[in-house]
Parts: C-alpha cells; structure tokens; sequence
C-alpha cells in the first residue's frame, strides 16, 4: 500500500472532505461466512457519492481474536469499493479496519470558518479568532479512519475484541459490545488521539433511520477529560455509524494550516 502523502488540492464550498464508511452487506454472519463490505464516503449515511480509489488505501485489514489478515484486493460497485471478507471460524466477533491516507485540500477562509463552526471544532474556531492575518484561503490535509464491527455467530468473548485500539490516530473505541445492549441503553465510548484521550471533542450517533440529516447536523455529545462519552443509538436499532472529527494546527510544513482527522464507527443496534 501507499505510504507516502498524496498531494491533491481541490477548491470545495461548505464541507471539504466525506465520510468514510464501512457497510457490510451482513452484521451478522455465521462462522466462516463471506460478507461483502462497502466502503461508501459521503455526508449521508449509509449512501456512497463516491467509490474510494483502491491507490489511496493505507491500510484495510480484518480484525480478529487470533490476529489479523490484510485486505488487499477491492472490486468497484457503482459508488462503492467492495472487499470481501472471511468471517472467523469460531464464534465471537471481527472488526474490519480501512485507513486512507491523507490527502491536501484548500477552501476559501469564509467558507472553512462555517465548516469548523459547524463541525464543533471550538479549538480551531478559538485560535482563528486570534488569528489577525489569515490567507484568502485554508490549506489542510485530512485522513479518513473507518471500523466496522461484525457479529460471528452468537458473538461469545467479541467485548474484548471489540474495545481494542487498533492504532489509528483518531479512533472511537466502544467500551462495551454494541450487540450486547439493550434496547435504549446507552453505549460508552472512548474517542483517542495518537493513542491518548481526548476532551471536549464532539461526536455524533446516528442511524439508517437518520439519513435525512448529515452527521454533521446531527445532535453530538462532547467527551469528557479522560476521552469518554456515552452515545445513546436509536430505540427501533438497526445499523447505527458514530462519527468524530478532530483538526490540528500543521506543525512544520508550510503548504498546510491544518491537519484533520476523520473517524467513523459502524454497527448493528439491537432492536
């Protein structure tokens, strides 16, 4: 896979960057099962408005309790790029990870304020404000992490599986297993940095059942200062995504301002 920056610029209005999802065509699959999994980036879940090039992939690999498997081969279908994946042969569960690598964007200075005032990003929004000279537009790159968590069979030991880190560097780890909830219980959350808590960063829940609002738009929770916060899924269930969203100032480089990291969590609520 490609380790190196990839340098594209394109001028855009009001947000810069879609999310990526992972959306398998199962949850939840039997031992040994195949499943198809898309990855779809857009701002409307679960709909692709573009298929991911397979160039831009970093790293997508299959996560389980006896280690994990690369995914290396990916097959367009209309908007998206499918992998296959083989599920465990024993009961428990699997995480599906996909890294994009970063890529550069610009975007005129009025139109990124609203996007960081929309996106909650009240840091960035602090030290814009005292920023006295700016250019008449922003450079950043940003860099997309995706997970989706399977179900194998009756999914016995997949909690551990499941909170585990997998070294991306903005990650939402749930504490719990999300298959395990109850109707209307809360999921408690972990959102990381380079490995580390972080506070006071929004993250947004949501549900097939919301696609007629941007995550974006959507209500979000902010974490607490150890990176915590409870998400509370939709009581019908069904396929829920969380997002977050975090931007650095560039350090070191002077072809970008900022750096922004995108994260996105996708699972099966229970009904």
């Amino acid at each position: 896979m490609i380790s190196t920056l990839a340098l594209i610029s394109t001028a855009i209005t009001l947000v810069s960057a879609h999310d990526l999802w992972l959306v398998p065509a199962r949850f939840v699959v039997a031992p040994g099962a195949k499943v198809a999994v898309a990855m779809n980036t857009g701002d409307t879940f679960p709909a692709s408005e573009s298929a991911v090039k397979p160039e831009r992939i970093e790293r997508a690999a299959v996560i389980t309790a006896d280690g994990s498997t690369s995914l290396t081969t990916f097959r367009g279908a209309g908007k998206s790029t499918l992998a296959d994946v083989t599920a465990p042969q024993s009961a428990g569960g699997a995480i599906v990870e996909v890294v994009l690598e970063p890529i550069a964007t610009k975007q005129p200075r009025a139109s990124f304020d609203e996007f960081v005032r929309h996106e909650g990003l009240d840091a960035v929004a602090a030290q814009l404000a005292r920023t006295s000279q700016r250019r008449a537009e922003e450079h950043r790159t940003y860099a997309k992490y995706a997970k989706t968590l399977l179900r194998v069979g009756d999914g016995a030991g997949a909690a551990s599986l499941y909170s585990r880190p997998l070294g991306h560097r903005l990650e939402v780890v749930p504490e719990v297993d999300p298959y395990a909830l109850a109707s209307g219980e809360p999921l408690p959350v972990r959102l990381l940095f380079d490995g580390e808590p972080l506070a006071n960063a929004r993250i947004v829940v949501g549900s097939v059942d919301a696609r007629t609002a941007t995550q974006s738009n959507l209500p979000g929770v902010r974490t607490d200062a150890q990176g915590r916060a409870r998400l509370q899924p939709g009581r019908a269930g069904g396929v829920h995504y969380v997002h977050a969203l975090h931007m650095t100032p560039a350090v070191g480089r002077t072809d970008v301002e900022w750096e922004s990291f995108w994260a996105t969590l996708t699972f099966e609520a229970r009904r």
